[in-house]
């Protein structure tokens, strides 16, 4: 029996800013009989041993099992018989938020419960560590299908607080000034309350020390609310709407919201002069900021680079 005190864990505590990456529910397809294999045997086994046969792979990776399920990532490298099936690849997104950034993954069968290691990453994902956790959610006459739930963590360059842009406010005057004191990385809600004009907005945010935070209320009490509740690969790529002159002040009085998904809204009725908030490619709306007391009087955005 080996010694235990060969065996030392100690907790440490180390303060390293960092964005914790939480991606569930998606299905590796392990695909080895045509006409739709996604891998291909490169190298026999040895005679003798029974070890050493390769094969490239070219997985896919999607958001559900279904077929309308989105295209998420392609899980591209070898796998090589020891004992074990041992497996090193990229898992190469591709979905529009995530796109051309990698996870480099190693670990042990496809098939078996259990855990990969992300050892690495690059692009949005630079300098990830963590676990791929991987079960068998249905087994076919051509492959299996694996579920996946991925748990990582990326360090935060210091240098990204500084890429965040505020823009606007659009609307009038009135009302009080409204912002968030911590810095927005990922936008996760956003409720919009509106009747004939919008009341207000709420929102979550993910900031920069990877905390979930909730800002508002940006406005009244009054109007029906909305919820829009983003995916984990959706972002804000623009934001418009109306304003017109309620009670001797301007007023947001219509919100629309278009994702790399759909388009949420208009809410509010729309009457009045529109306005669109510029936000360039490879950027997303993060939060907001802006004007309000019975209603919304102004809104403007935070921009952040992907």
């Amino acid at each position: 029996m080996a010694n235990p005190s060969n065996f030392q864990i100690t907790p440490c505590v180390a303060l390293v800013e960092s964005n914790e990456i939480n991606f569930r529910s998606l299905y590796l397809y392990h695909t080895w009989v045509s006409p739709n294999l996604n891998q291909a045997e490169i190298i026999e086994k040895n005679s003798s041993t029974g070890m050493g046969m390769t094969s490239v792979n070219n997985w896919t990776v999607y958001d559900g099992p279904g077929p309308n399920a989105t295209l998420v990532a392609r899980g591209q490298g070898l796998h090589i018989y020891a004992g074990n099936w041992h497996n090193t690849f990229s898992l190469v997104f591709e979905v529009e938020r995530f796109k051309g950034s990698t996870l480099q993954v190693m670990g042990i069968t496809v098939d078996q419960e259990g855990e990969w290691a992300i050892v690495g990453g690059t692009g949005q994902f630079a300098m990830a560590t963590g676990v791929i956790s991987k079960k068998t959610h249905e087994r076919r006459n051509d492959g299996n299908i694996i579920e996946l739930a991925i748990h990582a963590f990326c360090p935060l360059p210091k240098a990204s607080r500084s890429l965040l842009t505020k823009i606007g406010p659009w609307g009038g005057n009135g009302g009080t000034a409204q912002d968030i004191t911590e810095a927005p990385r990922r936008l996760e809600s956003i409720t919009v309350c509106s009747g004939e004009i919008v009341d207000s907005i709420v929102f979550s945010y993910i900031d920069h020390t990877g905390q979930k935070r909730t800002a508002g209320r940006l406005g009244g009490s009054g109007g029906h609310p909305n919820t829009i509740q983003l995916a984990s690969s959706e972002f804000v790529k623009e934001v418009s709407g109306t304003i017109c002159t309620c009670e001797d002040s301007n007023v947001i009085t219509s919100l629309k919201f278009v994702t790399n998904v759909k388009t949420y809204g208009p809410f509010g009725q729309g009457n009045g002069t529109p306005f669109t908030v510029p936000v360039q490619d490879n950027s997303s709306v993060v939060g907001f900021f802006g004007r309000g007391e019975t209603y919304l009087d102004a809104i403007g955005v935070y921009v952040h680079p992907f």
